[in-house]
């Protein structure tokens, strides 16, 4: 019988999802920190054939001789590297956040330009205001916008769809160059930051966090945008300079921002922080939201859906989807992985 473990906080959660997708020859654990122990993980790991979470509990990983794969039921992974995984072992994550987010994106750039909330509010406020059939106020259109996306992946391929069915104009960077296609106007890599930021109504940030991209849009990345444009963040907060950020919507030197992602996360010890330690809250020209761009249960099930036939793959003894790196006791050594995510 194969056995899967879940855990940690998040993971937990959704036990029942992955028991929905698993068949019942599967023997499902769960080490929850908020009734287990860290001293109860490695009996739980010497069976498991699959570990589904994030950071383990302990300090160093226990005796795993079982494990076929650990898969990270979200995107970032962080928290772990090819050095502090067991040695041989795939690491994998996941996606199928990125239709949600797109249509995020696509709602906070037509709530900019259309106004949908205000309208509603000023007609129940003043009704017709006075104004006879052919007074009406205006609003705009996204309509020929150009959106310049910063990393053009799985989110940002969706977003470019959906964009292109309302006739923006797109075009986009990421970390390697690619031809190209349909729906984009040009696509090319970080040396067209500036070019990018310059030609673009709405900025969308959806490229990952690493050494290069923290801090990639500061002040005189900032200074190269339109008056008027608009930069929605959805990927990682400390990808914006938060400082740079802050001053160029306060003093108006951009036309505002959609932001999903911050600067600061309540910890393990739940004591509340503020999300920025600059008061964005009291900006005029922002949307705000707590990270929750992907947060529909559409998706979760999507993602635990994925989850339950990946470890079944490894379990199977077929190679697993989205490889990020396989465990290494030798630092610097991994095994080559494919495009699509499976090795090489």
């Amino acid at each position: 019988m194969p056995t899967a473990l879940i855990q940690g906080r998040i993971a937990v959660q959704f036990e029942h999802l992955l028991r929905k997708e698993l068949s019942e020859d599967w023997k499902v654990l769960c080490w929850n920190p908020d009734k287990h122990s860290p001293e109860d993980f490695p009996a739980m790991a010497y069976e498991a054939d699959a570990i589904i979470g994030g950071r383990i509990p302990t300090d160093a990983w226990p005796k795993t001789p079982e494990l076929k794969l650990f898969q990270i039921p979200w995107t970032g992974y962080d928290f772990c590297s090819p050095e502090s995984m067991p040695l041989g072992i795939p690491v994998s994550n996941c996606f199928e956040h990125e239709s949600t987010i797109a249509e995020y994106v696509l709602c906070a750039m037509l709530e900019i330009k259309i106004g949908l909330h205000e309208m509603d509010k000023r007609f129940r406020t003043e009704g017709w205001g006075g104004r006879q059939p052919g007074t009406s106020l205006y609003h705009k259109e996204i309509r020929n916008r150009t959106v310049g996306i910063i990393g053009y992946g799985h989110i940002g391929k969706e977003i470019a769809k959906r964009a292109a069915a309302f006739d923006m104009r797109i075009i986009a960077i990421r970390r390697s160059q690619q031809d190209a296609a349909a729906p984009l106007d040009w696509i090319g890599t970080a040396d067209r930051l500036d070019e990018l930021l310059s030609e673009s109504d709405f900025v969308v940030v959806a490229c990952d966090m690493n050494e290069k991209t923290i801090g990639m849009i500061g002040a005189p990345q900032i200074a190269k945008m339109k008056s008027d444009s608009i930069i929605i963040n959805v990927a990682r907060g400390r990808i914006i300079a938060e400082e740079a950020l802050y001053n160029a919507l306060k003093n108006k030197k951009i036309g505002g921002a959609v932001l999903d992602v911050w600067y600061n996360y309540i910890g393990n010890d739940g004591e509340e922080v503020s999300p920025s330690s600059l008061p964005f809250e009291e900006l005029d020209n922002v949307i705000l939201s707590a990270h929750e761009s992907a947060s529909a249960p559409e998706q979760v099930e999507r993602r635990w859906k994925f989850v339950a036939e990946n470890i079944c793959r490894a379990a199977e003894g077929d190679a697993p989807k989205n490889i990020v790196f396989v465990g290494s006791e030798e630092a610097g050594k991994t095994t080559t992985v494919k495009d699509d995510g499976t090795l090489k």
